[in-house]
């Protein structure tokens, strides 16, 4: 069969996030059997890093008409010119926005490409998540989003659930004998979102040695709120805040060493990456049975535990256990608990959902 030409359509992302991380895993798996472009939606002013890309081929398309549905026009009409010169055999959009903007597009073009949608976000939250029914098939990151497909009646021949790719590691990350050491990889949100006050209060009622390091990155008002929460529950000697982080598992492995869990207090996830990064070094999780991802991820007691997203007291007591050093998984039990989601299988799974095959 001859190369698939992939056309990814999406709004600008920062060049900091988790999403970026899998659009350009995507690219590299799939190199040598498809021929893979990006096409960026721009509408505001801010700056943001092209550098994740590297050397793989994009382009920006630019509005800034602020009537909301001619803006989306001529978004659909600049795609339908790309699509034309282009000729791609598939579109994926990583947005709902982009949902509606290249099913217009591929209208305006007369063309005959196949759609997907490829949201990277929890649909019971994203923001006109029902764009996203404009796409004709779905790559589906979570049993959750795959339910709320089927709840809007979508068949189920056109959702492939895929969830997000991992790389099999080699490295163990171990837990450390002495004081307990936990860990936040992440945007730094105080409230909605990453919901670290949540993590904060559950810390401030256990007794025992720990630390707390968080990597990552937020606006001042997070921050500053955070470090007076601490401040004021009397936990902030225990908090190391390492800003961000172009590699935080390089900076975890030779600054931090050992690590006792990664823990995730959000109140909505896509496909918590953070949770299947850590997994892969052996590293047990303690996350919020948020929507969605978490509990695709997690399985209970055999690579990290789950409580109920808001219950503090549920949360300070697993904080608790692992403090006290109850006995967890061995390392490689936990590894092997995501066999199904590493690199080979997503592959698998995706030149499936697509129809790639090997020539």
């Amino acid at each position: 069969m001859s190369t698939k030409k992939i056309m990814i359509v999406g709004f600008e992302l920062s060049g900091l996030g988790g999403t970026e991380t899998v659009c350009k895993k995507f690219y590299h798996l799939l190199s040598g059997i498809s021929y893979t472009t990006f096409v960026f939606l721009k509408q505001d002013n801010t700056k943001n890093s092209h550098d994740w890309l590297g050397n793989i081929k994009y382009t920006t398309l630019v509005c800034h008409q602020k009537n909301t549905p001619l803006r989306r026009f001529i978004f659909s009409y600049k795609l339908s010119k790309i699509i034309k010169n282009k000729n791609p055999d598939i579109i994926i959009s990583i947005d709902s926005i982009s949902c509606y903007i290249s099913n217009l597009a591929k209208k305006l073009s007369f063309k005959d490409i196949k759609t997907f949608s490829w949201i990277h976000l929890s649909l019971f939250t994203a923001y006109k998540a029902k764009f996203s029914l404009k796409a004709e098939n779905h790559l589906s990151i979570s049993n959750g989003n795959t339910q709320y497909f089927i709840e809007h009646g979508v068949k189920k021949e056109k959702i492939h659930t895929v969830f997000n790719p991992f790389e099999r590691k080699k490295t163990i990350i171990s837990r450390p004998n002495g004081v307990a050491k936990f860990i936040f990889i992440g945007r730094v949100l105080a409230k909605e979102g990453k919901n670290l006050q949540e993590m904060f209060n559950a810390l401030s009622m256990v007794v025992g040695s720990w630390e707390l390091h968080i990597i990552g990155t937020g606006n001042d008002s997070d921050v500053n709120y955070l470090k007076k929460l601490a401040n004021d529950i009397k936990i902030s000697d225990n908090i190391f805040w390492h800003g961000w982080i172009k590699d935080p598992w390089e900076f975890v492995q030779k600054n931090i060493v050992e690590v006792s869990s990664l823990l995730l207090t959000s109140t909505n996830e896509g496909f918590p990456m953070v949770l299947g990064e850590a997994i892969s070094y052996g590293v047990y999780c303690v996350s919020s049975d948020c929507q969605t991802g978490t509990t695709d991820i997690i399985k209970q007691y055999k690579n990290g535990e789950l409580y109920p997203l808001g219950d503090i007291k549920a949360l300070s007591y697993i904080l608790q256990s692992i403090i006290s050093k109850k006995e967890l998984p061995e390392y490689n039990e936990i590894k092997n608990t995501i066999n199904d989601i590493y690199d080979e299988e997503y592959i698998m799974k995706i030149k499936l959902a697509l129809g790639i095959f090997n020539r």
